[in-house]
């Protein structure tokens, strides 16, 4: 759902630069690196925001259709559930 807000698991650590975004599993192991797009996206995420909250402010950010940042938001947002590293919290 597009109302759905996302949670940050405790176990991870981020680390936002000039350079991008860098995640670290710290109970998994995993590191994880992205370009500034991806760590534009994980501060509106800690800021629980939705997808659609968040492919909005890419838009503006980037000037960006938002059809072509929802698309890469699903994708960036999915692969970070898919490895547990947020969760979603459906709204009531």
């Amino acid at each position: 759902m597009e109302r759905d807000r996302f949670r940050v698991s405790p176990a991870v650590r981020a680390s936002v630069s000039d350079d991008g975004l860098v995640l670290l599993d710290v109970q998994g192991g995993l590191l994880l690196a992205s370009n500034l797009v991806g760590a534009r996206i994980w501060q509106l995420l800690e800021q629980r925001r939705t997808r659609l909250e968040i492919a909005r402010q890419l838009a503006e950010d980037y000037e960006v259709s938002v059809d072509d940042a929802h698309r890469d938001v699903v994708a960036f947002v999915g692969a970070l559930t898919a490895r547990g590293l947020v969760s979603e919290e459906p709204t009531c």
